[in-house]
């Protein structure tokens, strides 16, 4: 689906530019965003974990490895570190602690972790492997993500349900924790009877686990207003800028309303375009109705919104020639909480016509 929007998009934009070539230098993208390629990794097509491991990456919330040509792999498959595990979880729970942490030997300031496991420590979500290590270059076990997971969201999220009886699970540290976890539906048995608890958790497995526990999140939802007049006034103001060709303006609406995956096309698909446009064209853009916006998914900190109803009218004019086409904007805006507890727009997916 994602491809397909990146193709929507751009031939969007190119209609929209072809006529209005700027520099781009007059234009004041976002600080920073990062490459488009990055959102696409090579591996997770057809993967049973896709849809979670695109929505993460998307939110940048997962990372791939770079494979040296621009590309990047997630390695869905592949065994997830403990220090890996923890900053996903940090980051992706907004998780945040002023008070000083464990220290751990293994865990040196300056560690891209170190942040992470400070935070996770200190608010108990965490411990070592030993009373003096952390372990963060090792495997995490699927039962110590049951363990991190119940502990991060004792608050947030109601462990309740019929927990499930796994005949591999021992009497040990983890098992009251895979046995709640199992209640919430947060994590299920790699049969129906086995847990498999010191097995090592892949990266697509971890993930999938941790969106579970987030969208059980019911505690603190966000006013359906705030989200529904977010959506609409990012759409608006896009619209507008696009049709007055303030690229200035437009520039600022990426900034303010857009995250992850929705920034980075946005500015890099302006960018791909402003070497390729005719100034012999012209166009006009009419918005022949609004999108009307609805909450589909709620929880503490992601959300998503469904547009419908939404079309404008295209008209580009080359010469004797003219073309016409009506855009439906109907789609999927995904949206997440930020660390300044403003929300913003990590993805719109329109649907396939």
């Amino acid at each position: 689906m994602r491809q397909l929007f990146k193709r929507i998009t751009l031939f969007f934009l190119a209609m929209i530019l072809v006529v209005f070539p700027f520099s781009w230098s007059n234009v004041h993208a976002a600080d920073s965003y990062k490459s488009l390629d990055l959102y696409f990794p090579t591996d997770i097509d057809g993967h049973w974990a896709y849809e979670t491991l695109d929505n993460f990456v998307n939110a940048d919330l997962l990372n791939g490895y770079a494979l040296g040509n621009g590309e990047v792999a997630l390695k869905p498959n592949h065994p997830i570190t403990r220090a890996e595990f923890v900053a996903i979880l940090v980051q992706a729970a907004g998780l945040h602690s002023t008070t000083e942490g464990k220290t751990f030997s293994d865990v040196k300031a300056g560690k891209w972790y170190a942040e992470s496991v400070r935070i996770a420590s200190s608010l108990g979500v965490v411990g070592g492997v030993s009373s003096t290590e952390f372990g963060p270059d090792l495997p995490i076990t699927r039962g110590d993500i049951a363990v991190m997971v119940v502990r991060a969201f004792s608050s947030t999220v109601e462990f309740k349900g019929t927990a499930k009886t796994f005949k591999d699970v021992p009497n040990y540290y983890a098992s009251a924790a895979i046995s709640k976890a199992s209640q919430a539906g947060i994590v299920s048995g790699m049969t129906a009877t086995t847990f498999q608890p010191f097995a090592k958790a892949t990266r697509a497995q971890a993930v999938v686990m941790l969106e579970r526990a987030l969208k059980l999140e019911q505690t603190g939802l966000p006013d359906t207003a705030e989200l529904t007049t977010i959506a609409s006034n990012a759409t608006e103001s896009e619209i507008k800028a696009m049709s007055e060709h303030n690229y200035d303006q437009l520039s600022v609406t990426y900034a303010t309303y857009y995250t992850g995956y929705q920034l980075s096309n946005s500015f890099t698909s302006l960018e791909d375009l402003t070497s390729t446009l005719d100034e012999e064209t012209s166009m006009d853009i009419e918005l022949l109705s609004q999108p009307d916006f609805s909450v589909i998914e709620n929880s503490n900190r992601y959300a998503v919104l469904e547009a419908s109803g939404g079309k404008m009218k295209i008209t580009i004019n080359s010469g004797e020639d003219q073309q016409e086409e009506t855009v439906s904007m109907d789609g999927l805006y995904k949206l997440k909480k930020m660390n300044d507890n403003s929300w913003k727009i990590y993805a719109i997916l329109p649907y396939e016509e």
